[in-house]
């Protein structure tokens, strides 16, 4: 099994490259997902990156985690050059860049998000077995993901009783409406606080890069002038499931932390400082 990370984003909203912000003394926040992942079995790690952000990271890691084997794929490099632009194609498309490298079940994650121990765990024992046809993602609370800086886009995951993936939907304008209530200030839905949602931890066999590709080919056709179109993982996964894939939301009590806003790095420094069980 491999652990696979979406380090290549921009961080438009936050105003800098976030995935390199120290957290704790030299420690970025993806270094606890590394920890994480590798004490729950996960033998390597593959990172989607910008090509200049290499060095860098190549740097860090090796001097936070050594002995460990990573890897890098140039999420810029990897688009026909008459496509390229400034913003990255999205997640889907960062998912894809990894076929070429990655042979065997497989963990993707966002580089700027601090997950807990708990979904790690339950991730390596699904994958650990064989599941054709079959995605999983943790499923955190909507009121464990919010940010008090500011609104959230969340993937709502509709579920039924056996926590199978009816479908997930993003919305984009999610805050707090009181103690028990999210609003999206876009729609005006309205959500439980423990709602489950998706946050970019999604667990896939390597079969699933041959029903993504002409997806996002046709997906390229369509939008090969947008300089804002993005192709995401959503995307494939309600794809999939209109090819009979099902896809396990697997609950998790953990509290997510991250940084969507400059706003929010005080808090993530404080939460991450009442950590226990971490070398750093």
């Amino acid at each position: 099994m491999l652990l696979t990370i979406l380090a290549a984003g921009l961080g438009s909203r936050f105003g800098a490259d976030k995935q390199l912000v120290p957290i704790h003394k030299d420690i970025i926040l993806m270094d606890y997902a590394i920890y994480d992942a590798l004490e729950n079995g996960f033998t390597g790690v593959v990172l989607i990156i910008r090509s200049a952000m290499e060095p860098i990271l190549r740097e860090h890691l090796h001097k936070v985690f050594p002995g460990t084997q990573f890897s890098f794929v140039h999420q810029d490099t990897l688009t026909p050059a008459a496509l390229q632009r400034k913003k990255p194609w999205g997640t889907g498309h960062a998912m894809l860049c990894l076929k070429d490298v990655v042979q065997e079940p497989f963990l993707i994650i966002n580089a700027d998000d601090f997950y807990g121990r708990n979904p790690f765990a339950r991730m390596a024992q699904v994958l650990s077995q064989a599941h054709p046809q079959r995605i999983f993602s943790a499923g955190y609370s909507l009121g464990n993901t919010l940010s008090p800086n500011g609104t959230v886009s969340r993937g709502i995951c509709h579920v039924d009783d056996q926590n199978h993936l009816i479908d997930i939907q993003e919305y984009t304008k999610l805050a707090p409406l009181s103690a028990s209530e999210v609003k999206d200030e876009r729609t005006g839905a309205i959500f439980p606080m423990d709602t489950p949602v998706s946050m970019n931890f999604w667990g896939f066999s390597p079969e699933i890069f041959s029903l993504a590709e002409p997806l996002f080919e046709q997906f390229l056709q369509e939008n090969a002038s947008s300089e804002k179109a993005e192709f995401y993982i959503p995307t494939i996964v309600s794809h999939a499931q209109a090819q009979g894939y099902t896809v396990e939301v697997i609950p998790t009590p953990e509290k997510w932390f991250g940084m969507t806003y400059q706003e929010d790095l005080p808090l993530v420094q404080q939460s991450i400082a009442s950590l226990e069980g971490y070398p750093f």
